[in-house]
């Protein structure tokens, strides 16, 4: 029980933010499976000859050697490392010692005739495969700090360098620092760019990506400004567009930062500023909006899911990241009030539930829940309608190009008054602009969506430094480039904005930057042609360790199962059917087994929500036998968990997934909520073990009775059965009944599919 409480905090901790590792795991993950699968049941010598002996005890000396040079490797790199060396040294000694466990298992031994026997010792391969996937994880999440490293020192070299560079006043000392910094840009460039490729999260490569690119920008306006401000050193206006120049740069560094950071495996000091900086930036309406529904759902499953204050903190969340549009003095008063009337009618509808859930009225609970879901729906079409109405209107009135060739030819021909008229519209014009980025973040989640502040106080500063100094060629260079840089986010944005409408009006697919789904062949809903199909080679890939780990916890559960002494044990058949339920989605991960496409793992996973409802039901019913209160508390404790956890996969299940990237996401998540069930499963079957042992429960359920079903069919064939579980007679209507008179029918029965009772879409 300890082991298995452990190894379900690991996981969080040990969380792989970055493709590369995954990859490097894939060798050793088959590796590790190919031992599992073969220690799965007992053999004898009659059964097993001496060539697969052989051939598992090299798996396993390949394993050992395998895991002895990465060690090595790994220590080597401790050594280079000192801060990172003791908890290399102790994940590496972890290794070393599973490593040689899983030789010392595989090992062939004789009997006393000569004759190979295979000594099984299932419990003690999966304990030890997990110990080192573990270690071996740990020990790629901490080297993978070298390379955080690396960027941050290549970035901190970059920040001196650029505080050199603002301080230098001849230009020859300019260009020799300047060729520092540019070859110092181009190494952070190609490390951050493979970071970037590395990263397993869209939004975090989306983020790096845009400031990798006001990066990649501001190498030639740091070249401009510098020498229009070191050409005219008396001007005011020439030394706050390079300060503001020098200033985007090191807000986009710090993000980097941030970014590289969060990529790692582990902690490291951050300032309170930077932590912000990436909070901020995380904040918009959606994102509170999805997090306030996904809580309200959430009560279906259980009222105490969440607390009342937490439910009055996300309301107000989702409201307070409304704002933008109330404080907006580009919205109408008449939009602003329906804004407000959404405010009040989520405040009004979730005081009603609090009131229910106080008063226990579960059944008008449900309806209110109904409610208050369609009021956050109805808000968000809202907003999205007036941020696109804004949109429409912004492009359809402003014309950044003239305004643009205003600014430039009133500066040469010093035509000030003109001049400063232009300034003040092309600053509204920018304002506006700003200003509807933000709105439209708030609708999209898009980090693209974000039009800089800095390049249009750079353009009104440039534009006053010419106007000073018309003949400067360097001068008008340093305009031309700003004014190139402003027209090309404009143009950026433009295009974004109309494929966030298109998205909305439904006629669309999504860009690249948005976390939008685009339909593909992997979809999961029900469409004119659409095929489910299977996960590809690289797809199983990713997915191995995953799989892996919900294989040895299903392992475990079945050793446990094994300790119950009645095989008509209600809680031990339902415990292992949910195994074997879990196992077949683990074959799925390996493209192996009956599940042929990603449709029959989400309906699998379904029953399996099913099984584990009705497996809480019964120990339920066991718990309030056990005359002991602090063993009934701790039942109690992990009990609660299952329904919330089989509501949180339900909800997984039923989230569309149109594209290729979306349905293996929504695979992964079904697979890892899948494994976390399993995990507390296992961990509360053993103390239910423990407790019937103690006080001596038995037969606390009555028999199932003998009468054959209404409506049988006959048995299936071998060739045509699937390991599609159904929870329950589907012939029955065996809707859940926490009567105690009520008795259950073996779960293990095996449908085709076309048993299969249509989803919601699933």
């Amino acid at each position: 029980m300890t082991s298995t409480s452990k190894g379900l905090s690991t996981q969080k901790s040990l969380e792989i933010k970055t493709k590369s590792i995954e990859t490097t795991l894939v060798p050793l993950v088959t590796q590790i499976s190919t031992l599992v699968n073969f220690k799965e049941k007992p053999r004898s010598s009659s059964t097993t000859n001496e060539k697969t002996l052989n051939a598992i005890n090299r798996v396993g000396e390949a394993v050992h050697m395998a895991v002895e040079r990465f060690v090595s490797v790994g220590e080597t790199i401790g050594n280079e490392n000192p801060e990172i060396k003791s908890d290399l040294t102790d994940a590496c000694r972890e290794a070393r010692t599973a490593g040689e466990a899983i030789k010392r298992i595989t090992c062939v031994e004789y009997d006393t005739l000569g004759k190979p026997v295979c000594v099984s010792d299932r419990y003690s391969m999966v304990q030890a495969a997990r110990g080192l996937l573990s270690a071996v994880t740990r020990v790629l999440l901490l080297a993978d700090m070298v390379v955080v490293k690396q960027i941050i020192s290549i970035k901190k070299k970059v920040i001196s360098t650029l505080n050199r560079l603002e301080g230098v006043m001849s230009f020859s000392d300019f260009v020799k620092v300047f060729g520092v910094y540019g070859n110092q840009m181009v190494d952070l460039a190609h490390l951050t760019g493979d970071r970037q490729n590395d990263l397993k999260d869209e939004r975090r490569r989306s983020q790096l990506s845009a400031s990798r690119t006001i990066l990649e920008k501001s190498t030639m306006l740091i070249l401009t400004s510098s020498k229009a401000y070191l050409r005219h050193t008396d001007c005011l206006h020439s030394r706050k567009c390079r300060d503001l120049v020098y200033g985007q740069v090191r807000r986009a560094l710090d993000m980097v930062q941030l970014i590289v950071y969060d990529s790692g495996s582990t902690t490291l000091n951050t300032t309170p500023t930077l932590t912000l900086l990436l909070a901020k930036n995380e904040i918009n309406f959606v994102k509170s909006l999805r997090q306030f529904e996904y809580a309200v759902e959430m009560l279906n499953a259980s009222s105490t899911s969440t607390t009342k204050e937490q439910l009055e903190q996300l309301c107000n969340t989702t409201i307070d990241n409304s704002q933008d549009f109330t404080d907006s003095i580009y919205i109408s008063i008449e939009q602003r009030e329906k804004v407000l009337e959404y405010h009040k009618k989520l405040h009004e509808q979730l005081d009603d539930i609090i009131k229910l859930i106080s008063e226990k009225q579960n059944e008008t609970l449900t309806v209110a829940i109904q409610t208050i879901q369609q009021v956050a729906r109805e808000f968000r079409q809202q907003l999205e309608q007036m941020a696109m109405l804004r949109a429409s209107e912004f492009f359809r009135t402003h014309d950044e190009s003239v305004l643009l060739n205003e600014l430039k030819t009133y500066s040469l021909t010093g035509r000030t008054d003109l001049l400063l008229e232009s300034i003040d519209r092309f600053r509204e014009q920018a304002e506006i602009a700003i200003e509807l980025s933000k709105l439209l973040r708030h609708i999209s989640s898009c980090d693209q969506l974000q039009v800089s502040s800095e390049y249009h106080e750079m353009i009104i500063e440039s534009t006053q430094s010419l106007a000073a100094y018309p003949n400067s060629r360097v001068a008008k260079e340093n305009l031309d480039v700003i004014c190139r840089f402003w027209e090309q986010q404009i143009n950026d944005f433009s295009v974004l904005v109309k494929e966030i409408q298109d998205f909305i009006e439904g006629r669309g697919e999504k860009s690249v930057y948005l976390s939008l789904p685009r339909p593909g062949k992997h979809g999961t809903t029900s469409k004119a042609g659409f095929k489910p199909s299977k996960l590809d080679s690289d797809e199983q890939a990713k997915i191995a360790k995953v799989g892996l780990e919900m294989k040895l916890v299903t392992a475990e559960m079945d050793a446990e199962a094994e300790k119950w002494d009645d095989p008509q044990n209600e809680i031990a058949k339902r415990a292992k059917n949910m195994s074997s339920m879990a196992f077949s989605m683990y074959l799925f991960t390996r493209g192996e087994g009956t599940l042929r496409t990603t449709q029959d793992l989400f309906t699998q996973a379904y029953y399996y929500v099913e099984e584990g409802t009705r497996l809480a039901a019964i120990i339920q019913e066991f718990a309030n036998q056990i005359p002991n209160k602090a063993s009934r508390q701790e039942i109690l404790v992990q009990l609660d968990r299952i329904p919330l956890m089989c509501h949180q996969l339900k909800l997984k299940l039923k989230t569309p997934a149109l594209t290729k990237a979306a349905t293996f996401s929504k695979v992964d998540a079904v697979i890892c909520e899948t494994r976390d069930l399993m995990n507390i499963v296992s961990r509360l079957c053993s103390i239910v073990f423990i407790c019937q042992s103690k006080y001596n429960i038995i037969d606390y359920r009555p028999t199932a009775p003998t009468n054959p079903p209404t409506h049988s069919r006959p048995p299936l064939s071998a060739s045509k059965r699937s390991v599609l579980y159904r929870a329950a007679s589907i012939e029955q209507n065996d809707r859940f009944d926490n009567k105690p008179e009520r008795s259950f029918r073996s779960s293990s029965l095996q449908r085709p599919s076309n048993y299969l009772p249509a989803f919601d879409h699933i």
